[in-house]
């Protein structure tokens, strides 16, 4: 990738914090600390199946207690095509689904389009580009997994880099965004490969700074 292309990428960077939390306090909590800086968040909803990890996963509590920002749902649980209307909140900017937990992920990409929210779909890191290529043309933005869905803190999988440059290049203008493992030593890389949005939970969170620890993500 030449020098103009980086400058475009790393200019054009959002970087979108992950909350990921089991009640609605802690999300809440969460979100004050970021308020200031960001105007969207990332939540992670875990079901215990697709995962295994359980997390806050209760809409009608987030219909009744607003954030006050943009959310990007990420629904890390089986059967989302049954649970997609429950996030049809006026928040929520973009659902994202995932390739490998959905039945059919045509009647998911059209459940989410039928409520009017951007269409997300993710990826393990072990998902073939090509599994998901067919559906490229279908959604708002693709999120690829930088690590093995379920928890925080774990380290990013370079081999993803590969997959990022690949559907960057097939697909120009479609929006691509990393979930997992992101830190100062993985983002230069995942930018440098394509990726538009940087989701970070741990660097963020864990960081006795927040404002300097998403700002450093970007520049």
């Amino acid at each position: 990738m030449d020098s103009q292309s980086t400058v475009r990428n790393i200019n054009m960077i959002k970087v979108v914090p992950a909350i990921l939390e089991n009640n609605l306090n802690d999300i809440k909590k969460r979100v004050e600390q970021v308020k200031p800086f960001v105007d969207l968040i990332h939540l992670d909803v875990m079901d215990g199946q697709f995962v295994p990890n359980n997390t806050f996963n209760d809409p009608a509590a987030l219909a009744e207690n607003k954030l006050g920002i943009k959310i990007s749902v990420h629904l890390m649980i089986a059967h989302p095509e049954f649970f997609i209307k429950k996030w049809n909140l006026d928040e929520v900017e973009t659902v994202f689904v995932h390739k490998e937990a959905a039945t059919n992920l045509n009647e998911a990409i059209s459940l989410i389009k039928s409520i009017n929210k951007k269409v997300g779909v993710a990826i393990n890191p072990h998902t073939s580009s090509y599994d998901i290529k067919d559906y490229l043309d279908q959604i708002d933005e693709l999120l690829v997994m930088g690590v093995e869905p379920g928890f925080a803190s774990q380290a990013f999988n370079s081999d993803v880099l590969a997959k990022i440059a690949y559907l960057k290049k097939d697909r120009p203008n479609l929006i691509i965004s990393v979930d997992g493992g992101i830190n100062m030593e993985s983002k230069n890389k995942i930018i440098k490969a394509g990726a538009d949005i940087l989701c970070a939970n741990s660097y963020i969170f864990k960081s006795s700074d927040i404002k300097t620890a998403i700002d450093s993500l970007k520049s």
